[in-house]
């Protein structure tokens, strides 16, 4: 019975919990008046929005969004390529653009 259950539980957490990464360069990061952060990167080669440095978007909150710009902005003038995480299935190319872009889970450089 167990044996059973932990399979199931396999079965679904694999559907459930599905992701998918991108690693990519970054070309533009935008800083919009509104505080809005989007950005265009190779994987997708459209602007998909990150976060907002003014209030929570996506469950991502302002301290977190001034990071990630940081990162993102220090990652295009050293040339280093960068991974977005995001959660549900996908792909980087398949990403929704603009405001409709999912929040990622994380952003990171990559050496």
């Amino acid at each position: 019975m167990k044996a059973v259950i932990y399979t199931l539980l396999l079965a679904y957490s694999g559907s459930a919990f599905a992701s998918f990464n991108c690693t990519v360069d970054v070309q533009r990061v935008l800083v919009y008046a509104t505080g809005g952060i989007n950005i265009l990167h190779t994987g997708r080669g459209d602007y998909t929005n990150i976060c907002n440095l003014n209030s929570t978007w996506k469950g991502v909150e302002p301290l977190t969004c001034a990071m990630w710009t940081s990162l993102l902005q220090n990652s295009q003038v050293n040339a280093q390529k960068v991974i977005f995480y995001y959660p549900g299935d996908g792909s980087c190319k398949e990403l929704a653009t603009y405001g409709n872009t999912p929040a990622p889970v994380y952003i990171g450089t990559i050496k």
